[in-house]
């Protein structure tokens, strides 16, 4: 009788997917906004080991929770072919000034109990800074890494903050429009503009504003015409950012 031998292979899951798996399996649990700081810090570091610092915002010495090893997350995204780049994107865990420059920009106006929606906000920094100037905040992101480490960093204001997924060309907010939106350094590739703008138009309210900050690359160069021939009002503002780095640029939007 003859005998046949299956052979099976299979490609090795990467680290990218485990983690992204982990994290959507966190984010579903019942009891996640109940969760303390310890709690969370925990539970997330079983999937991401984290850095703790601390940060001005809002004027304010606040702790921030950052990936260990940002590096690391973006060797992994850039070989896996598993997930959707939406879901494992990983410039979230970077530091980035554009939302420092956010923040200052933020201190010539008057926050207090405005409602705003961040977009694209990775580990929540521009949201935090309005949450502490007193705004009520959508924090909005894809990825569940980035909305995890968010949630443990908004704790301090949690009363003020909310975590929601958002998919720039595919979904609308069941919230009334937001009269201010945030958006730090999301500009740096012109295929996203299309969907980012019509997110945006989509979720401001009349007579609001979006706010862009971005270190001015030429891609933003790009994004302050492009956004006016789509039919925006566009204010340019340049903070000195006192770090002796190059100005943050701030696009104050407004649609005609």
């Amino acid at each position: 009788m003859e005998r046949f031998v299956y052979i099976m292979t299979t490609t090795p899951i990467s680290q990218s997917s485990r983690m992204a798996s982990a994290a959507a399996a966190l984010i579903q649990r019942a009891d996640l906004a109940r969760l303390d700081e310890e709690d969370l810090r925990a539970a997330i570091e079983v999937i991401l080991p984290l850095q703790v610092q601390s940060i001005r915002l809002a004027e304010q010495t606040i702790r921030w929770y950052k990936a260990a090893d940002p590096d690391s997350l973006l060797e992994e995204a850039v070989t896996s072919v598993e997930q959707s780049a939406a879901d494992i994107d990983p410039f979230w865990a970077a530091d980035w000034r554009a939302a420092f420059g956010l923040d200052q920009f933020m201190a010539t106006l008057d926050m207090q109990d405005v409602r705003v929606l961040e977009l694209g906000a990775g580990s929540g920094r521009a949201g935090i800074a309005a949450a502490l100037r007193g705004a009520q905040v959508t924090i909005t992101d894809t990825v569940d890494l980035a909305m995890l480490v968010a949630r443990l960093n908004s704790l301090i204001v949690r009363q003020r903050v909310s975590i929601e997924r958002l998919r720039w060309a595919e979904q609308r907010l069941p919230h009334p429009a937001y009269p201010i939106i945030l958006s730090s350094d999301l500009v740096y590739d012109p295929n996203h503009f299309p969907q980012l703008e019509q997110c945006a138009r989509m979720h401001l309210a009349a007579g609001g504003q979006w706010l862009l900050s971005e270190p001015q690359r030429h891609t933003g160069d790009r994004f302050a015409q492009w956004i006016v021939e789509a039919g925006w009002n566009l204010k340019i503002h340049l903070l000195d950012m006192r770090d002796s780095r190059i100005a943050m640029r701030v696009f104050q939007c407004s649609l005609l």
